[in-house]
């Protein structure tokens, strides 16, 4: 089971690295595609060590898809961070993690792995928990409610971050069902550093843009908190792609995608620590902790656990 530790070392990594995303978006900067810019020439500050330490080493035609996959990793990033910007971390974390039912789908025509019934119901129970922690209920004024359907309307919305991730999930899935294609004749160190530098093809242009590039000046010029934070956020988003590349590159697509489903567990247990050790920066978070907020929470994960049971 050395698969399951790195997938969930991977996970525990990756949940932290989403609650300073949340807390950099809600304090430092204003334009999410200036906050992922910031972490891709970050995330230069690991890339060119390994690249020192494992020496550089091309490979045709996979170090080209590689660098070609590593620029589609910058758009889920896209909508991803746009969803961070509107609704709370925890609900980000679980809607993220529909993709692994692409991923199951892919699995079965790309890689032939054979999915039971079992696995099938444990993806739907990923969707039906995602879902269920994504719905709103709206504030109802004191008039008469409508009748009919659109008394549901009234009641219960969808978060307004489900919209970015339809394209998310999409995207994602084709993802990591190309590292595991690329890990089939690759070591998982130069992945990282070919899928890294085609990141950085990708963001490099987006400096050409006044605004952004005005942003990100002032990002880095704005103090060491701030740099210190995506500096942190970096070194747990760079642990959490090493652990699941690892993962992935030993175990089945379909299993170590499913232990990511964790977290959001996680997510809302690191929020709770950092209320207990730093109240004021959880309440810039606009994370609900409050009875009705954590009953709704709690049955979602509970619905993702079994989820990820049936899966695995």
């Amino acid at each position: 089971m050395e698969w399951l530790i790195l997938a969930f070392l991977g996970t525990v990594f990756f949940s932290g690295a989403g609650v300073l995303d949340k807390l950099l978006l809600s304090k430092c900067t204003n334009d999410s595609k200036a906050y992922i810019v910031c972490q891709v020439l970050a995330q230069q500050l690991f890339t060119l060590p390994v690249l020192l330490i494992v020496g550089p080493k091309f490979m045709y035609p996979e170090s080209l898809i590689a660098l070609l996959f590593g620029c589609l990793q910058i758009f889920p990033a896209f909508f991803y961070m746009k969803a961070m910007q509107t609704e709370e971390a925890s609900k980000v974390s679980a809607m993220e993690y529909v993709y692994p039912v692409f991923v199951f789908i892919g699995s079965i025509f790309l890689f032939g792995e054979v999915l039971d019934l079992k696995c099938c119901a444990g993806g739907l129970l990923l969707i039906v928990g995602t879902l269920l922690l994504s719905y709103k209920k709206n504030a109802i004024g004191g008039g008469s409610i409508s009748r009919g359907p659109k008394i549901l309307t009234n009641l219960v919305a969808l978060s307004p971050a489900i919209k970015p991730f339809m394209s998310y999930w999409i995207l994602t899935a084709i993802y990591y069902l190309s590292l595991k294609y690329l890990l089939v004749s690759m070591d998982e160190w130069h992945l990282y550093i070919w899928s890294s530098f085609g990141g950085l093809m990708v963001v490099l242009p987006l400096l050409g843009k006044q605004s952004i590039r005005s942003e990100v000046t002032d990002f880095f010029a704005g103090g060491g908190v701030a740099v210190g934070a995506l500096i942190s956020e970096e070194i747990f988003q760079f642990l959490g792609l090493i652990f699941s590349m690892f993962a992935y590159a030993i175990g089945s697509v379909t299993l170590v995608s499913s232990v990511g489903a964790l977290q959001p567990i996680l997510t809302v247990l690191l929020i709770l620590g950092l209320g207990v050790l730093a109240p004021k920066l959880a309440k810039e978070m606009n994370e609900r902790t409050d009875r009705r907020a954590l009953v709704q929470k709690g049955i979602s994960f509970l619905v993702v656990m079994i989820g990820i049971y049936f899966v695995s």
